[in-house]
């Protein structure tokens, strides 16, 4: 079931990927929603859910998976995609790596993706055994989805800081960037959704 999902949401994705190509980097955020955002969502929990993100388009594409029904899904799915991503990209450098043979710098760079990769990649997994198990704080997950964006963005940074060194990676080092901090601001929005359902007073024939 999991291959199903990934597989379904990156054909989502490619097309998704195609058209933030054509709108530029300033219509990604766009905090408009589209006038058929319930069809696509398919209720309010998963629209609140997907309005915390700062990539909205790749959300709205999760919710359109099956089997997610619901907030708590939602960040499963975005979890699964996002370690899918990032495995795939430390594949991607270590062929690189392989076939070019990188020397002085790059051969740097190169090393820091792939860890920063796989860093990725642990962080998440770490982060799904606590969304499934239903176990650890609000900091626990806080901090493990917190370090799976940091690592996501340790690619850009190796690059960042030799600028006259074109990425090979550079399309791949944004979709992982982009679906792990959605997964951050997901989990943000669910804690927040469950605290306030536990919130809530109990309403029944007997309450005064």
């Amino acid at each position: 079931m999991e291959r199903f999902i990934i597989a379904s949401f990156l054909l989502l994705l490619a097309s998704t990927a195609a058209v933030e190509g054509r709108m530029g980097r300033a219509a990604v955020f766009d905090n408009s929603m589209p006038a058929n955002h319930h069809a696509l969502i398919g209720g309010d929990e998963l629209a609140t859910a997907c309005n915390q993100v700062h990539f909205r388009t790749m959300c709205w594409r999760l919710t359109k998976l099956p089997g997610v029904a619901t907030p708590r899904d939602l960040l499963l799915a975005s979890i699964h995609v996002a370690s899918d991503k990032a495995a795939e990209a430390k594949l991607r450098v270590e062929e690189y790596k392989a076939r070019t043979r990188p020397t002085g710098p790059m051969a740097s760079i190169t090393d820091t993706c792939r860890d920063a990769y796989d860093s990725v990649v642990q962080s998440l997994e770490d982060t799904r055994q606590l969304v499934e198990a239903n176990k650890g704080t609000d900091l626990d997950l806080n901090v493990q989805v917190s370090g799976a964006v940091t690592s996501a963005d340790g690619c850009n940074d190796a690059f960042a800081d030799f600028p006259d060194i074109p990425s090979p990676f550079a399309a791949m080092q944004r979709n992982v960037y982009r679906l792990v901090d959605n997964v951050l601001n997901i989990a943000v929005a669910v804690r927040h959704a469950e605290a306030h359902q536990q919130a809530k007073p109990l309403v029944g024939p007997h309450a005064h």
